[in-house]
């Protein structure tokens, strides 16, 4: 099941995003500057 995570970029997004890629869940994530959410491609 895919989650839609709006505001990834700040600092609970990117917490909950980190979290649900860790339970293996697929996530999509929405960020109002593509440049301030560049670590997320880090993420596994």
């Amino acid at each position: 099941m895919a989650v839609l995570v709006t505001g990834a970029a700040g600092f609970v997004g990117s917490h909950v995003v980190a979290q649900l890629l860790q339970s293996g869940r697929q996530v999509r994530a929405t960020v109002r500057n593509p440049k301030n959410a560049a670590f997320l491609n880090s993420l596994p």
